[in-house]
């Protein structure tokens, strides 16, 4: 056997060995009370806030300064020539208007909806308009600053 191939014998052992044979595993009524799972050494996920939390109230406050910083780099842009993109803002009142009621309008439905225990969803508006507010801030900055902006 020392001239065949090393993992020969091994492959042989295999082939040749008996199959065992299948019996029921039955666990003791003392084994399933006591079955714990281990513990995860993993630090804890993400985890949404369901009360007023640090991260919910400052969500709120991002709201209205995104809104704030599109609506400053809006007339920023249109001091230096540009115009507006949404012919619906065109004029200055309703600018002011949308930038004012559009986010106080989220944020009161969204305290709502977090005090009827629907926090995640409340949280994805809030953080859904920022972004949109905070995109809108940065194409304008874009704008003025002469920097091409990609599609």
């Amino acid at each position: 056997m020392s001239n065949l191939p090393s993992g020969f014998a091994m492959l042989l052992f295999l082939v040749a060995a008996e199959p065992e044979q299948e019996r029921r595993i039955q666990p003791t009524q003392d084994e399933i009370e006591s079955f714990a799972l281990p513990p995860t050494n993993r630090p804890a996920g993400v985890s949404i806030p369901t009360d007023n939390s640090p991260i919910f109230e400052f969500s709120g406050v991002g709201l209205f300064a995104a809104s704030a910083a599109d609506f400053a780099t809006t007339e920023w842009g249109l001091s230096r020539g540009f115009q507006e993109g949404n012919p619906v803002a065109s004029q200055r009142g309703v600018r002011l208007l949308h930038h004012v009621v559009g986010p106080a309008a989220v944020y009161w439905t969204t305290e709502r909806l977090q005090r009827s225990g629907k926090t995640e969803l409340a949280l994805g508006l809030r953080i859904a308009l920022m972004a949109a507010y905070s995109y809108a801030a940065i194409h304008n900055l874009h704008q003025v600053n002469g920097v091409p902006v990609s599609p």
